[in-house]
Order: C-alpha cells, then structure tokens, then sequence
C-alpha cells in the first residue's frame, strides 16, 4: 500500500496521502498540505482487474472533519486536479447526506460550501502523477488512530479534546469510521489490537483470493476497504456491503470496535467484507449470500486456531442439535435434491468445504487467479444457468477433475454445455468421491 505522511506527527501506510505542515499561507490562517499519489479508479479499473462483484473504497484519510455550512477554502497547487469528498458513506442518518459529496477542484483557490459537513477525504484517479491540495483551518481535526504510530494515551487524549461527530481509524488496508457515540462506548478497547485484527481478518481473505503477488494481476487492491458505522438500527438488516464501503448499524457495533468481539464473534465482519471479495464469473444472484462465506470460513478457521473461536460448522443448530457437518451429508444424492432449497444456508457452505479439503487450501486461491487471468464471460448476476455452469466448469479445472458428479449429488445443475465443456477438457473424476469428505 502506498505511504502517506504528516511531517513531525505520524508515517504511516494507508491512504496514500502524503501529508506535510505548511508555512502560513498569505491569509492568517493554519493550512494542511496534501500531496496525493494518483491510484486506478476502483470502481473500473481495479473490478475489471479482480473480476469482483463490489469494489473498495476511492476515499483517502486525511483525519478531518468540516462543520456543515462552512465555507472551506483550499488551494490546488500544482499537478493533477483532485476531488474534494465530504461525509463518509453511510454516516449521517439524515437522508438527504447519506451519499457522500464530490466537489471536483481547480487549479489554484477553491471555496467549496457542504450543507451537511461531515468526514473530509480527497480522491485522486489516474495512471499516473499526483496533485498538491492545502486546506484550509475551517477544518477542524477528529479523533484519529493510525495503527503503527498513534499511541493509546495520545488517541484517549485526542477523544476527550476533539469533539467532532466522527472517528476514524486507519491501518494499511482499512479505514473504520464511526460516530463519536459508538467510539466512546468502546473506547476502552486496545486500539493497535483492533486495529491489528482488522489487518489480520483483510490478510486472510486477501489470500483467499489469490492476492499473492505472483503477478502485477494477482497484487493486492491499491484502495483500503472502508468500514462505516451506520447511525441507527436498519430494519430487517444487520449490516450490508455496496460499492466503495460496509456498513455495520449500532447493535452489532460491538463486534465492529472491541477486539474480543472481532476475534470471537466477528462473523458478521468477515461476511461484509467478503461480499468485496466475491467474483462475478460464477456467482449467480442465487449464491450471493453463500460463496460470500467460503472467505467468512476462511478467517473462522484461522481465528479458531488463534483465539479458540466456535468453527461455524461445527456449531449445533439451535433446533435440531447437530451441526451442518453432521446433517448436510446425509442428503447428498437424496430425491429431488435441491442445491438451492434442501440445504439451510449454513449446510450449503459444506459444499465449500469438502472442495477445500479435497484439493487442498490452495484450491479458492487458485480458482480467483485463473478467473483474473482468462477473464471467463459472466453475463450478469441474473444468469443462473451460465454462472452455475461457470461455478462447475471452474471448479473442475481448477481441481483437475471432472466434479459434475459432486455437483449433482449437492442438486447443482449441470447441463449439457457444462459436460461438454468438461469432456472437452478430458478431465476424470477425482480418485475419491470429495462427497464423502468429513471434517
């Protein structure tokens, strides 16, 4: 991840902010000197790279907060020309500044006015080069963690002068924004430990998906994933995941912000950002909410190992006592079968799991960099019949086998362009039924 700086004050990975204090410009006033390196739009470029379904965040930290109404003055010194972003996605629970606000700059004195004021980012999309921003002291500094050089101390002492709405936390590939409310609720929490675990949780899924570096195609995404605090309760909804940013709503805020319920209970967590992990290829809308898991699984197992969290498969069902492990297997091959309709959510991702165990933990990884690589044609996420088919056909040569029968006895669908497809590839069945597979 690119490096961003605040001269005396921190060096830290993150945003890619290059931030720097500046003389006094020529009114009497304090400026904040932003030198912004131009990263690839991650709604186009990086998407097509990955082949994802949901996209990080565009948004660079700079630690600020602009009151609502305020005429903020900043000036564009020289190079590209960025974007001036105001309120974090998600944040205010009034409507009409739900969506965050872009304000394009230009070269030389900007006065831009927000009516609802709120987090302060700058946004730079481009091949190459960078921009130089100052902006003005009608900002005023929130509560700001940045894993690796702020302290405890300083950050509590920060939380009892700095009384903007929001905080904000910042580590190489996160940035988690929250309202001061819920920061105060758990500011008790070791903020470098949370910090440190957010870190862990995105290295785990990173590496489910391929991102090893192997190839400028297989590097990890240039933006962070950006955690929000959602105001208030959402009905019917625990938290959800959209372009740029997740949003995690009060009642599961202490899963969000204290390191226990990260380690041990954070399921919620890992799923979230597990939706900007999903590849479109074989991800039909039917499997929206289940391929999301197999990187939910992913942190799980490590976390069970690290911290003795409860292995999700392994938890008994609340009615009926025994765990998918134990009753998913049962109704392999059984009448009318029905991927989509015999199993309850949590017995679907066993599927997942044998393929795992069968092929080894190498096997999504493998799968996400062939997806990167040839770029299989996806359709759209209303095309059950091709992304199915994408989903066996990949999986296979991905396994080096012809697993249409494994598929069948879960009631996935496999049609006659899948075996063709497969007879082409003059794949044969794996030396041992993976349907067969326990853990």
């Amino acid at each position: 991840m690119p490096q961003y700086t605040r001269r005396r004050v921190l060096q830290v990975a993150g945003a890619g902010l290059a931030l720097a204090a500046v003389p006094t410009m020529a009114r009497a006033a304090t400026s904040h000197t932003f030198t912004i390196r131009a990263l690839p739009s991650a709604r186009t470029t990086e998407l097509d790279r990955t082949q994802d379904s949901l996209s990080a965040t565009e948004l660079r930290s700079t630690g600020f907060y602009l009151p609502a109404a305020t005429a903020l003055n900043l000036v564009v010194h020289d190079g590209l020309l960025p974007t001036l972003v105001i309120g974090a996605p998600d944040a205010d629970a009034r409507p009409e500044f739900k969506a965050s606000r872009e304000y394009p700059l230009q070269l030389g004195r900007n006065t831009i006015t927000d009516a609802g004021g709120g987090v302060v980012y700058l946004k730079l999309i481009g091949a190459t080069g960078q921009a130089k921003v100052s902006i003005g002291d009608q900002v005023q500094p929130m509560p700001y963690f940045v894993l690796g050089c702020t302290g405890e101390a300083d950050f509590q002492r920060q939380l009892d002068e700095r009384t903007t709405p929001y905080v904000e936390l910042v580590g190489p590939h996160a940035i988690i924004t929250v309202e001061r409310a819920s920061a105060l609720t758990y500011r008790t929490e070791n903020h470098t430990d949370l910090l440190s675990t957010y870190e862990d949780i995105i290295r785990i899924e990173d590496s489910t998906s391929g991102y090893d570096g192997s190839a400028p195609v297989h590097a990890r995404l240039v933006h962070p994933y950006h955690f929000v605090g959602y105001p208030s309760a959402i009905t019917g909804v625990g938290a959800y995941a959209t372009h740029g940013h997740m949003s995690f709503p009060p009642p599961i805020q202490d899963r969000m912000l204290t390191v226990e319920g990260l380690q041990m209970r954070g399921w919620g967590i890992y799923h979230e950002l597990g939706h900007q992990h999903q590849q479109i290829t074989y991800k039909p809308n039917s499997l929206t909410e289940v391929t999301v898991n197999i990187y939910s699984l992913a942190v799980n197992a490590v976390f069970a190992t690290k911290y003795g969290q409860q292995p999700r498969l392994h938890a008994p069902d609340a009615k009926t006592g025994l765990t998918p492990w134990q009753s998913a297997p049962g109704k392999l091959r059984s009448p009318g079968v029905n991927y989509g309709t015999t199993f309850d959510p949590y017995e679907k991702l066993v599927m997942f799991e044998q393929l795992r165990l069968a092929f080894g933990n190498q096997f999504w990884p493998d799968l996400h960099k062939l997806v990167r690589v040839e770029r299989p044609y996806a359709s759209d996420y209303t095309d059950e019949v091709l992304r199915l088919r994408n989903l066996v056909v990949l999986c296979s040569r991905t396994a080096g086998h012809d697993l249409s029968d494994f598929f069948r006895a879960w009631g996935v669908p496999v049609d006659a362009e899948a075996t063709a497809q497969l007879t082409a590839l003059d794949l044969t069945p794996p030396p041992t039924d993976p349907t067969t597979i326990r853990e």
